[in-house]
């Protein structure tokens, strides 16, 4: 298992452990970006609180998982997605108002696309996609961050550099105790030749499988 797990990574992916502040982080290279696709709860509002990363990246057979998009919470979560989902080409999830959608494309693309329908994204080239915000890194420019308007907390990212390849980064941390703030997280992923970044949920949702 370990052997194969080294081939694995040596293959596909490579994991860069970090420290942020005091926190650990964990950068992960994945280097055909192509690979990269979108994973989803089985159902959506029926009533429950959707499934863990762990068991739906089992049920996908994933080699690297983390979570994505954000969900209702009223304090003990949902299986009711904010915003839009699209998976394998198709909307799974439709919102009344347009959103930061952050998808890749058939051709391992990035995109971030501002204000925008689940219906614009496909036409866009989006195949998988969901919603979520900030973007950090749009190509190659930073978000200005004033002050600190988020705090610091576990972090979630995904980023592509010029040559393709997609980056995950995932920070642990307490809420709003400790973890990184978003500047933390452009400076890592600025650092590694992020060239275009959006944030993912994180806090208590923040995960890596």
């Amino acid at each position: 298992l370990i052997g194969k797990n080294l081939e694995l990574e040596i293959s596909l992916y490579k994991v860069i452990n970090l420290k942020v502040g005091t926190s650990n982080g964990y950068l992960i290279a994945i280097y055909d970006p192509t690979k990269v696709k979108l994973i989803s709860t089985k159902n959506f509002n029926v009533g429950g609180y959707g499934e863990r990363v762990i068991t739906m990246c089992e049920r996908y057979g994933g080699v690297v998982c983390i979570n994505g998009g954000g969900f209702v919470d009223n304090g003990l979560g949902s299986d009711i997605p904010l915003g839009y989902v699209i998976q394998d080409g198709k909307i799974t999830w439709s919102s009344d108002n347009k959103s930061n959608i952050i998808g890749m494309t058939k051709d391992g693309k990035l995109k971030l696309m501002s204000g925008a329908t689940g219906e614009e994204a496909l036409n866009a080239g989006i195949v998988d996609g969901l919603t979520f915000d900030p973007f950090l890194i749009v190509n190659g420019k930073e978000l200005e961050i004033v002050g600190d308007p988020w705090g610091s907390s576990p972090r979630v990212a995904i980023a592509q550099r010029k040559d393709g390849v997609i980056m995950f980064l995932v920070i642990d941390g307490e809420n709003y105790i400790d973890g990184a703030t978003l500047q933390d997280v452009i400076d890592v992923l600025k650092r590694y030749k992020a060239y275009n970044a959006a944030n993912l949920d994180g806090g208590t949702s923040a995960s890596l499988v």
